[in-house]
């Protein structure tokens, strides 16, 4: 496939994701001689273990209860990017069953690809937010109030800049050690220029969406 594309992952991205590479520590100590290696940030390792290890296991076992998603944004064959969603309860949902919130769980755009445009010009992490807000808008009826938050390390400020340029505001969180960032998904469907269908019912189901052991 040519161009920049994206996909849900299944069982047959196993090998490409557990190759993928978005901790800049890991990267940086490919280069340094072993006596000057520096422990990674957990929180950026943490990220790459996540879908090296997690990311098709924990989807497929909380599709249906969560409607998780795992999204692989590619440039031609190459894999640049990696995002996992999911619905989460909202407090006032009984009252108000046309409320939902979606967690940006984990998003991640490879070292090599970092700050680089891709081959139709856009930055890897525009693409793969613009991926997420597509996929999670073919999720809902275009009636629906849906919110979006990610839980953000304190010190991963290219996350925070990035989130902040693509239309996220960041919220209070008090008693929590992470940074909150929100938006509704309209807002974010008019910074990345996806629009929502006339009406719901796109062909990937919950059910359809297995991404398979």
């Amino acid at each position: 496939m040519e161009g920049v594309n994206w996909s849900l992952g299944d069982k047959s991205d196993r090998p490409k994701l557990e190759r993928f590479a978005c901790c800049p520590g890991c990267q940086a100590n490919a280069t340094r001689p072993a006596q000057d290696r520096q422990p990674c940030p957990s929180w950026a390792h943490g990220v790459q273990t996540y879908f090296r290890q997690q990311a098709i296991r924990n989807t497929n076992r909380r599709r249906r209860s969560h409607d998780q998603r795992l999204l692989l944004l590619h440039d031609a064959t190459d894999l640049v990017g990696a995002a996992v969603h999911a619905s989460t309860p909202h407090p006032s949902a009984p009252d108000r069953p046309a409320v939902f919130d979606r967690r940006l769980e984990f998003y991640a755009v490879a070292n090599s690809r970092q700050g680089q445009t891709l081959s139709n010009g856009e930055y890897g992490a525009q693409a793969l937010l613009r991926a997420v807000v597509t996929d999670i808008t073919s999720r809902h009826d275009p009636r629906d109030e849906v919110f979006l938050t990610a839980l953000v390390h304190p010190e991963n400020h290219a996350s925070q800049k990035c989130l902040e340029r693509y239309g996220w505001r960041q919220r209070k969180n008090p008693n929590s050690p992470y940074l909150l960032f929100a938006a509704s998904l309209s807002t974010l469907q008019k910074v990345h220029g996806v629009i929502s269908p006339a009406a719901h019912g796109d062909a990937s189901s919950p059910a359809q969406a297995a991404t398979g052991e």
